[in-house]
């Protein structure tokens, strides 16, 4: 009988903002739940155990962003703005790191932020 795999866990990280998140989930809300759903489908691979390679080559709304950290995007509605949550996932814990979330003018410092946060595990 094979041996049960405990589920991933999401876990906020000191550099992630709720109020950033706050303010964007209230002006692109659409945009924020089709993030939230992809996140939430990648976990669910995860958990399935499908491998972090595997996982970040076969769903398309995950990208690299080196050093382990990760975009979790969406397909904006016509109109919409492109948002990404960036995330650790820490396997050896099987946690799922949320390092920020932002659309592409804030991705530089969003990048820089999810890697100095890994630097501190």
């Amino acid at each position: 009988m094979p041996q049960a795999v405990q589920p991933w866990e999401y876990k906020i990280a000191p550099c992630y903002s709720k109020s950033t998140a706050e303010k964007i989930s209230k002006k692109h809300p659409q945009e924020f739940q089709n993030v939230l759903k992809n996140l939430d489908t990648y976990k669910k691979t995860l958990d399935e155990g499908v491998p972090l390679e595997q996982a970040k080559r076969t769903l398309p709304f995950v990208h690299n962003e080196q050093k382990g950290l990760l975009a979790i995007d969406q397909r904006p509605p016509k109109g919409g703005v492109q948002l990404r949550l960036y995330i650790y996932p820490q396997e050896q814990v099987r946690i799922i790191h949320l390092t920020s979330i932002g659309d592409k003018q804030s991705q530089q410092k969003d990048i820089k932020a999810g890697h100095q946060f890994i630097q501190t595990l």
